[in-house]
């Protein structure tokens, strides 16, 4: 029986009357009658004599008979089209009916209702299947609300990791308004920061000062610029106020600012000027942990979606909606870690300003022990530096496995710049020594020769006058004249004695035979004043002549090698950092050479770090170019590599390094006027 032929023989129920209803087809029938149904709005599927179709609150329930579900193929369209939470399936039979229901009906998560019932029990049994559909799409939208939470949560978490991870301020002011306005879905953005006068905190002295800007629609080009903080700008006012400001749409404002939150007027030219319309704005402060404010994001135009570009009059219109109270929930929590991470960063870098000024401070220092190498350890770490540079973006096999981060170029520039440290425990003297004597030793020497001079000028004075008081205690053939061409012959062998000495203190390679002549020199004594006699040569005198190149005894030279050990010393004591441990180890191999001849361990081949082998190239090109040098006279560049070359042949220095720093022309920046 089908309901069309049912209808017109039953009899209208009331809302509150119970009726029996045995079967399905009087099921059917008393649903599309019943007054309590209205709500549901019941009406045939249109697909099935046995289907009928409820609907409340964008909510579906199918209503079948035995008819419409004795088979699976009769059931399958329905569950195609009708699926949880939003729609339901109800499958209404007797006993008998329901036993014989598909298997797949059960699977899909269809209702039955057992026949015959009571008008009563449909209406608790649709009611019910009501109120779990709407449970089920509340919890489906809690779940979803929790995940995307979730979600935002971790994403923010990472900001917090990437932000926290920056220390390059411009960088980080970059990726801050990026997070912000993907975390918001902000089409654009700008961030300020507050330059605050010197020794106040105080916002009233404070100007806003124009970073970046960030827009997905256009390329805006904007220069940095200050403003005033006051409440003549949004910016202004976020930070006076120091709390958030969000404006749903500032094309509603009205002309009159009287009337607009704070006061507010939107000025459209600077939109028409650009191309773009700012509707939705949601302005943030950002604050340091003393929560003081040090400054602003500002997001522009809230997006449904993310990927969407505005380009039109439609686009803003369609597209654009209010930041919602989760974006600003969400913005805050952003501010508050890049305020953090702004503080950091910007303390990072005060710490690093301070530790460039203390590593200057020094070299400076070390500079004025030793004027006369003023500037070596500057042009070292810049020719270092270049050298390291080209390494690392080196494409040859030798040198790909080189590749220096900005840590590891820090790292090599401190131990440049502070290779030379040690000779701070070097005597001074020593350290400046320019010739072989020691500039007292020296005049001690004149001194010494004017005296000897005078001594025999003495003598021979003496003789006269015993001469010519007594002629005849002299030998027959001794005369005034004779005794004047002694005279002259001495003196003349002491002045060649003399400048012999001279010649000899310069620092140059001592002349065949120099060593036995000083010696000879140093056994001839003469008597003072006081009838003493004394050597022409003190033994440390001939000693410091007696040295066959340069000006520096062995045990000086050892002196000046020790700079290295204290210059290890020094900045070992030092808390340099994970980032920076190597730093003692690269300045202190500095004067180690691959064949193992260097000091001052004698460290050989891959015990020396590249960056020592690249310092050494360097340091040693400098101080043969060098034109301040009083102790030896400065090279041409060429000559200087060829003198460098030398020692790469002899297996001392790094070939390959060195071939690099040749062809690359590192060695021109640094070339001595």
């Amino acid at each position: 029986m089908t309901i069309a032929r049912i209808l017109p023989h039953e009899k209208t129920s009331g809302a509150s009357e119970t009726v029996t209803l045995p079967h399905a087809d009087a099921l059917l029938a008393w649903m599309i009658q019943d007054e309590a149904m209205v709500e549901f709005k019941p009406k045939l599927s249109g697909r099935d004599d046995q289907a009928i179709v409820l609907t409340k609150d964008g909510f579906t329930q199918v209503i079948l008979g035995a008819a419409a579900f004795n088979s699976y193929d009769r059931l399958k369209p329905y569950f195609e089209a009708h699926k949880l939470p939003n729609a339901a399936i109800i499958c209404a039979g007797t006993e008998e009916e329901l036993q014989n229901l598909p298997l797949e009906c059960r699977q899909v998560g269809a209702f039955t209702m057992g026949l015959p019932t009571s008008s009563s029990g449909v209406r608790a049994c649709i009611q019910s299947v009501y109120s779990f559909q709407s449970a089920l799409t509340n919890a489906q939208a809690e779940r979803e609300n929790l995940e995307e939470t979730t979600e935002n949560v971790k994403y923010i978490m990472s900001i917090s990791r990437e932000l926290n991870g920056e220390r390059d301020i411009p960088k980080l002011l970059n990726r801050i308004l990026l997070k912000a306005r993907e975390i918001c879905k902000a089409d654009a953005g700008s961030i300020y920061t507050l330059d605050y006068a010197q020794g106040s905190n105080s916002v009233r002295d404070a100007k806003l000062r124009f970073r970046f800007t960030q827009n997905s629609s256009i390329k805006p080009d904007f220069a940095e610029f200050t403003i005033p903080i006051d409440e003549k700008s949004i910016v202004g006012t976020a930070v006076l106020h120091q709390k958030p400001i969000n404006l749903g749409d500032l094309y509603t404002l009205s002309d009159d600012p009287v009337t607009n939150p704070f006061k507010f007027k939107h000025n459209r030219t600077f939109d028409q000027r650009i191309g773009y319309e700012s509707h939705s704005m949601l302005t943030l402060p950002m604050f340091d942990i003393s929560h003081r404010v040090i400054g602003v994001i500002q997001l522009i135009n809230r997006k449904r979606d993310w990927k969407i570009d505005l380009r039109s009059p439609a686009d803003f219109a369609e597209h654009v909606v209010p930041f919602h109270e989760r974006d600003e929930e969400y913005a805050e929590i952003v501010a508050q870690q890049a305020g953090i991470a702004l503080e950091n960063a910007a303390m990072h870098d005060e710490i690093q300003r301070l530790f460039d000024g203390f590593v200057s401070a020094s070299v400076k220092a070390i500079e004025q022990r030793d004027p006369t190498t003023s500037g070596h350890s500057f042009r070292v770490a810049k020719l270092t530096l270049g050298l390291a540079e080209h390494v690392d973006k080196s494409d040859l096999p030798q040198f790909k496995i080189y590749k220096f981060n900005e840590d590891q170029m820090r790292e090599i520039r401190y131990a440049s710049l502070l290779h030379d440290f040690g000779k701070l425990g070097v005597r001074e003297n020593v350290l400046i020594k320019a010739k072989k004597l020691y500039p007292w030793q020296y005049d001690s020497l004149i001194e010494r020769f004017e005296l000897i001079r005078a001594t025999l000028e003495i003598d021979f004075l003496r003789q006269k006058v015993n001469f010519m008081s007594n002629p005849t205690a002299f030998p027959m053939d001794f005369s005034l004249e004779s005794l004047d061409d002694i005279k002259t012959s001495k003196l003349t062998e002491l002045d060649d004695y003399f400048n012999f000495i001279i010649k000899a203190n310069e620092p140059t390679v001592l002349e065949q035979g120099g060593f036995e002549r000083l010696s000879e020199i140093a056994k001839f004594d003469f008597s003072d004043t006081r009838g003493n006699r004394k050597q022409y040569l003190k033994p440390d005198e001939l000693k410091a002549l007696s040295v066959s190149r340069g000006s520096l005894t062995s045990e000086e030279f050892a002196e000046i090698q020790s700079h290295v050990v204290h210059t290890s010393e020094f900045l070992q004591t030092i808390p340099w950092g994970h980032r920076l441990h190597r730093v003692p180890e690269i300045a202190a191999k500095h004067h180690e050479k691959l064949d193992g001849s260097g000091y001052p361990n004698q460290a050989a081949g891959q015990q020396i770090p590249i960056q020592s082998r690249m310092m050494t190239i360097a340091d040693i090109y400098d101080a043969l170019t060098a034109s301040d040098r009083p102790y030896k006279k400065a090279v041409g560049a060429d000559k200087a590599l060829d003198i460098i070359n030398m020692d790469v042949k002899g297996g001392k220095i790094d070939s390959q390094l060195f071939e690099l720093f040749v062809s690359s022309g590192i060695y021109k920046i640094v070339l001595q006027k």
